[in-house]
């Protein structure tokens, strides 16, 4: 209790507060300016600018034809919130088409699209004032390429990536002097057939797309040096892929790959390989690996090969070019190969291209050349351009082991 006597002492203490002013007396000290004039609302004024800018148009157009109009009076019927939902703003940008597309704005002037001056457009314009050797065009959202036909012949650097692109613009593979085209984080599944409109192409950027097949002509790239396919949905590397002989680097990284072709041995110019968060783990070489023989048309095939039997006159076209399309050299032995052959996936015992354990799918041409490759663990690597088992028949070995 003598806690709280002595705290109510101390506020007794204090010195008084002093009084609050009077409410009318501020409020006559306050000097309220008088009305102005009717406020006008917002909607009113718009239409009310709308019919100005109109009768304005009207009378320096009348007689003429002109692009840039307003639109009809009937739209008048409609309530101007939904005709144009950011109409207190009328000549800002409004909502987009699509997300940070090319329809950039929603005013009350219709001009034809192909009137109008888009982002992309801007930016080739820049690229020409430039000299026409970049243009970036990454991140406009398109979903077609526009007409790039100014810089055809002198462009050496194009950049789609960040777009809405779902097969390569044909503008983009006809360019003589490009050098560089990226094309990464586009819904591209289907790659062309044909890469022979870009002859001195040295780098091409493929990454997080949507490809899952690699078609054998798009390896037609004569300059290629880097290229970049990671983080696709592919799970077979073509063996064509040893027609780039100028290539340096690969990116595989992020696929479902499971072994790297065999030819892929011969691309001496190679040096790196980046083949990570795949499924290359020995423990599923047994599922991507051949457990059957060969179809038996495959083995016909084979026979005839082997031995140069004449097609015979009632042989049909149909199978004539199908041997002349399957033809190739066995992975193992070196011989004959007709089809697909059968797969045996093994390591390379040394690094190469930068990869420890490098998997390797062979295509073996007969059942006798698959089980007795078969036997072996790892590949041996000899110069580092293509293994010393490759082109050797099977009495070699059998001489070399005896």
């Amino acid at each position: 209790s003598s806690g709280i006597n002595a705290e109510y002492g101390g506020v007794t203490k204090m010195p008084p507060v002093q009084p609050l002013l009077h409410v009318q007396d501020v409020i006559d000290e306050v000097c309220i300016p008088e009305a102005t004039g009717q406020r006008v609302p917002n909607r009113q004024k718009l239409i009310e600018m709308r019919a100005v800018i109109r009768e304005a148009l009207v009378e320096t157009t009348e007689g003429s034809d002109q692009s840039l109009a307003l639109s009809s009076t009937q739209e008048m019927d409609t309530p101007v919130d939904m005709m144009y939902p950011y109409s207190k703003s009328i000549f800002c940008g409004g909502l987009s088409k699509f997300f940070q597309g090319e329809a950039r704005s929603n005013s009350p002037f219709f001009i034809p699209e192909e009137q109008m001056l888009t982002v992309s457009k801007a930016a080739i314009f820049n690229a020409l004032k430039e000299g026409g050797r970049k243009l970036s065009l990454r991140a406009h959202f398109i979903a077609t390429m526009p007409d790039i036909t100014p810089l055809s012949l002198t462009l050496v650097e194009l950049n789609l990536s960040f777009n809405n692109l779902r097969v390569i613009p044909t503008q983009a593979l006809h360019l003589p002097n490009l050098i560089i085209l990226s094309l990464r984080n586009n819904p591209i599944m289907q790659l062309p057939t044909d890469m022979s409109g870009l002859p001195r192409l040295a780098e091409l950027n493929l990454s997080f797309c949507l490809i899952h097949h690699i078609p054998d002509g798009f390896f037609s790239l004569p300059a290629i040096e880097e290229l970049n396919l990671s983080y696709n949905h592919l799970t077979k590397l073509p063996s064509t892929v040893s027609n780039l002989v100028t290539m340096t680097s690969l990116n595989l990284d992020g696929n479902q790959l499971s072994s790297l072709p065999f030819p892929i041995m011969t691309l001496s110019k190679l040096q790196s390989i980046r083949i990570k968060n795949n499924f290359t783990s020995q423990s599923f070489w047994s599922e991507y690996s051949s457990k059957g023989p060969l179809s038996l048309k495959d083995m016909c095939a084979k026979v005839i090969a082997d031995n140069e039997i004449q097609f015979h006159p009632y042989c049909s076209d149909e199978l004539s070019h199908w041997m002349d399309r399957s033809i190739s050299s066995c992975d193992c032995c070196g011989g004959v190969l007709v089809g697909q052959g059968l797969i045996l996936v093994r390591s390379v015992m040394d690094r190469t291209f930068g990869v420890r354990n490098l998997p390797l799918s062979l295509r073996s041409c007969s059942l006798p050349c698959f089980y007795e490759y078969r036997k072996m663990k790892n590949l041996d690597v000899g110069d580092g351009s293509q293994s010393s088992l490759h082109g050797a028949t099977l009495q070699q070995l059998n001489a070399t082991e005896n």
